[in-house]
């Protein structure tokens, strides 16, 4: 038998892989003393929905006929939160809103029962650049209201979105004039900074100041796995560009990483690890490995040196995509039967 790490023979007994909750937990505004009910916890419900399915432009509980009744078999828990937020003038405030946290077993239920796929935690983070053009000129966005609103978005549609920070590495590599242009590939340095895996670019313009009847365009542009893609679109304000734009987003990434139930038998695949020191390492790539939802389970194999070897089971989905996202694990080759080499990459 291999001889294990020295550190691994006793962690085995521990590790477990950590849940992301957040994915299954819905906030919607409530009125301050106002009594909450299940129209409430419904669109709490199809906020989650809308997450994990990418399906931003429609109600999916209204289209599944789900009511009251189902409630029951789906919500854990529930409560009243306090969250700072960015009044449209600008101002700090708060915002009382009613948390609700579902069962992310019987949700999943819920989705492969309707056969609608699930986008679970294969979620890259976004580098997002955007600038701004009106009265005042052409700037990075920084205003604290369309910080706020792109903060609140990316939570609500369950975005890990990265805005950069814009100082003297960054501006030296990107200027106002490639994001204005959508030069994607401009961005290359501060995504690998950021450890981003997909880069987004916004560029936002007043086309009429009227104060009665302002209007607004926003241009879009973002790449994913090397295909170039975007959305061009007007409105009266651009917190609602950024607002859609960000849907947009979100549900081009549920397309591309959303997990069917492909009605298969599950395939074992080996997936050896080079390059971990310690115990830490070794926890975060086991618990990677085991919140995929493309994985069914994950065990170790062997290890020896820095190398640790897993046997992970997958319902029917080609991993190596999937393995890579995040940047945690970097690909150096593919094996003979379903084995595939990866090297720690933090």
């Amino acid at each position: 038998m291999p001889r294990l790490l020295p550190f691994l023979a006793c962690f085995l007994l521990f590790a477990a892989p950590a849940a992301t909750a957040s994915l299954y937990t819905g906030e919607v505004p409530v009125e301050t003393d106002a009594r909450t009910s299940a129209a409430e916890q419904l669109d709490a419900l199809d906020l989650v929905l809308a997450r994990l399915t990418g399906r931003f432009g429609s109600s999916l509980v209204a289209e599944l006929g789900l009511g009251a009744g189902d409630l029951d078999d789906l919500v854990l828990s529930q409560q009243l939160v306090r969250r700072n937020v960015i009044d449209p003038e600008g101002e700090p405030d708060e915002s009382l809103r009613l948390q609700v946290d579902f069962d992310e077993p019987s949700i999943n239920e819920l989705l492969e029962r309707n056969d609608l796929p699930r986008w679970g935690r294969e979620r890259p983070a976004v580098l997002l650049w955007a600038v701004i053009e009106d009265d005042t000129g052409t700037r990075f966005v920084e205003a604290p209201r369309l910080e706020y609103v792109i903060r609140d978005e990316a939570r609500r549609v369950g975005l890990d979105l990265v805005r950069p920070l814009r100082d003297a590495m960054d501006l030296g590599e990107i200027s106002l004039q490639d994001v204005r242009g959508g030069f994607l590939g401009s961005a290359e340095a501060s995504a690998r900074r950021y450890g981003a895996g997909v880069v987004a670019m916004l560029d936002l313009r007043l086309q009429e100041s009227d104060p009665e009847s302002p209007w607004w365009t926003g241009r879009w542009r973002w790449r994913v796995e090397g295909q170039e893609s975007g959305l061009n679109h007007s409105g009266e304000d651009p917190e609602g560009l950024i607002r859609s734009g960000i849907e947009r987003l979100a549900s081009a990434l549920a397309a591309r990483y959303a997990v069917a139930d492909l009605g298969g038998e599950s395939s074992a695949w080996l997936v050896t690890v080079d390059g971990i020191v310690d115990e830490v390492q070794y926890a975060e790539v086991l618990g990677y490995l085991g919140n995929l939802s493309v994985v069914d389970d994950v065990r170790v194999v062997s290890a020896a040196g820095r190398q640790v070897t897993f046997e992970v089971v997958a319902g029917g989905q080609d991993i190596e995509t999937y393995l890579g996202l995040g940047g945690l694990l970097e690909l150096e080759r593919r094996g003979e039967d379903r084995h595939l080499h990866f090297r720690f990459a933090r």
